[in-house]
């Protein structure tokens, strides 16, 4: 998924939220660099494989290029058609299909997650709408370090909706949904996931690929939560680490580690999808703009919520807004993502890399998105700490 800022400010937002490292430095550009050149010593600064970057201005594309390899162990170019595991920028489209149901009334937002899916503390009172803003007050599951444990010893393995709600719903909720709060939570979205596979009685795959892919005309984007899934051509992911192996979760040390066999069903609805770069960029167009969903239903998934960080960040139903750039990012072992779309500047911003974070736990898709935006306005959206960015 995890999902510039909460790790920033000491929460842990794995697989979407935009985050960021507090002692970060920027790299230092030539007076008259082009962005393409800007974006080139951003990737050899933060020591990243590979990246794909698209930029939109209205109908021109500033750049849509490829940098660095896909593949650190053959030399293979990264090319702008590479799939990459996308993480979660999954929600926003997990939650356009909940909004389309919504729309044909086959459910209602203010309905409760307890109609749907049992078992859940304070189901009663958590309605799909909660689910859908992080509201719900329910545990995020990658916040905690025995979970975090339970994925390293065992990275391959199949992880099931079952095995994720476990252990997120076995913790103590952060609030109570009625008392009102905000908290980014993975647990969410794997509820989301089975409550749309049963009003749908459809695999959620097969729901998005009707619903999403097929009406945007979409071929090389797909959930699946199967490690073998990568279809052709697949971008390697990695990982940093020291001697004895990556670090997930810290992002530290300086020897790079191939993780893209470790297995995304970590994620599910929280972020187990794969797309390529034009494919995001329809994508987040479509769903910014409101091209899927009635008036009422796209006015409802901006209806923002202030997170309360001491920054510009605000959640919607599965969409951040950020400096009034409005969309998701993502980051799981070997990938992390963002796909921004300011709609005032018609500007559109879709990078996807291959690498979960910097020897400096620097989050890459992250910096080349400050770096463009502070080129294209002159104005710096890097959170605090992030000096010269």
């Amino acid at each position: 998924m995890n999902p510039l800022i909460a790790k920033l400010i000491a929460l842990t937002v794995a697989a979407g939220g935009l985050t960021g490292c507090a002692t970060s430095t920027g790299p230092v550009f030539p007076p008259q660099a082009t962005l393409e050149e800007k974006l080139e010593l951003t990737r050899e600064h933060l020591s990243l494989p590979g990246a794909a970057v698209l930029v939109r201005q209205g109908d021109e594309l500033l750049v849509d290029r490829a940098f660095g390899v896909a593949s650190l162990e053959t030399g293979e170019p990264m090319l702008v058609d590479h799939h990459f595991r996308i993480a979660s920028i999954t929600k926003p489209v997990v939650a356009t299909v909940l909004l389309q149901l919504a729309d044909e009334e086959k459910l209602s937002l203010d309905d409760p997650v307890s109609a749907y899916v049992e078992g859940v503390p304070n189901g009663d009172s958590i309605t799909l709408r909660m689910l859908a803003q992080h509201t719900s007050g329910l545990s995020n599951y990658i916040a905690h370090d025995h979970v975090k444990q339970a994925f390293a010893d065992e990275p391959t393995r199949n992880w099931t909706d079952a095995d994720l709600l476990a252990f997120g719903l076995s913790e103590k909720p952060y609030f109570d949904p009625a008392e009102g709060g905000w908290m980014y939570s993975n647990t969410n979205y794997v509820l989301l996931g089975q409550v749309i596979e049963s009003v749908e009685n459809d695999p959620l795959n097969a729901v998005i690929q009707r619903r999403i892919c097929r009406p945007l005309g979409l071929q090389d984007t797909h959930y699946s939560a199967d490690g073998e899934f990568r279809p052709s051509p697949f971008a390697r992911g990695y990982q940093y680490g020291d001697a004895d192996g990556p670090i997930y979760w810290k992002g530290i040390g300086d020897v790079p580690y191939d993780v893209t066999d470790h297995s995304p069903s970590m994620w599910h609805a929280a972020g187990a999808m794969v797309s390529t770069l034009h494919d995001v960029d329809r994508l987040i167009r479509a769903i910014v703009d409101g091209e899927l969903v009635a008036a009422e239903s796209h006015a409802e998934q901006l209806a923002w919520r202030d997170a309360g960080y001491p920054v510009d960040y605000w959640y919607g139903l599965g969409l951040i807004k950020y400096h009034g750039n409005i969309g998701h990012n993502g980051n799981l072992p070997g990938y992390q993502t963002t796909a921004m779309r300011h709609p005032e500047r018609d500007l559109t911003v879709v990078i996807l890399t291959n690498m979960y974070s910097s020897p400096n736990y620097e989050e890459p898709a992250d910096a080349l998105f400050f770096v463009t935006i502070r080129h294209l306005t002159g104005q710096s959206v890097a959170p605090p700490g992030w000096a010269g960015w």
